[in-house]
């Protein structure tokens, strides 16, 4: 009886042993899987922020690009505005000048003299 008792503690000890390596290995594991989520989990945030900074930086690049060109086109629009203006201004004086100098021809001459410019001039044409 002694000896199965003695059997017994000697087997229950290895039991234990074996129980506490087998939970020590399974904490090692546990561990390590741990340690390579915490290791998975920076490299997932570390990748988020560097396309995060990429992205941004597509983003401000692409904003700048169409404000030059639309800064660009709204020069263009601008000088041919300017340009579409001082030629209707130009248009609008000589219409006024000719006007003018039609008034101070017709004041100035004679009916005859007026008479002799249009022949010269349609002397002109036939030449």
């Amino acid at each position: 009886m002694m000896e199965k008792r003695r059997q017994k503690v000697i087997n229950d000890l290895d039991s234990a042993a074996s129980e506490r390596k087998r939970a020590e290995t399974l904490a090692n594991e546990r561990e390590a899987a741990l340690k390579n989520s915490r290791q998975e989990a920076t490299k997932i945030l570390s990748d988020a922020k560097d396309n995060a900074q990429k992205t941004s930086t597509e983003i401000v690049a692409g904003a700048n690009s169409e404000a030059a060109s639309i800064r660009q086109k709204a020069e263009e629009d601008a000088k041919q505005a300017k340009a579409k203006a001082l030629e209707d201004a130009r248009q609008q004086v000589a219409d006024i000048s000719v006007a003018i100098a039609e008034k101070v021809i017709a004041k100035n001459l004679s009916a005859e003299d007026q008479k002799d410019l249009v022949d010269q001039f349609i002397k002109g044409l036939n030449d």
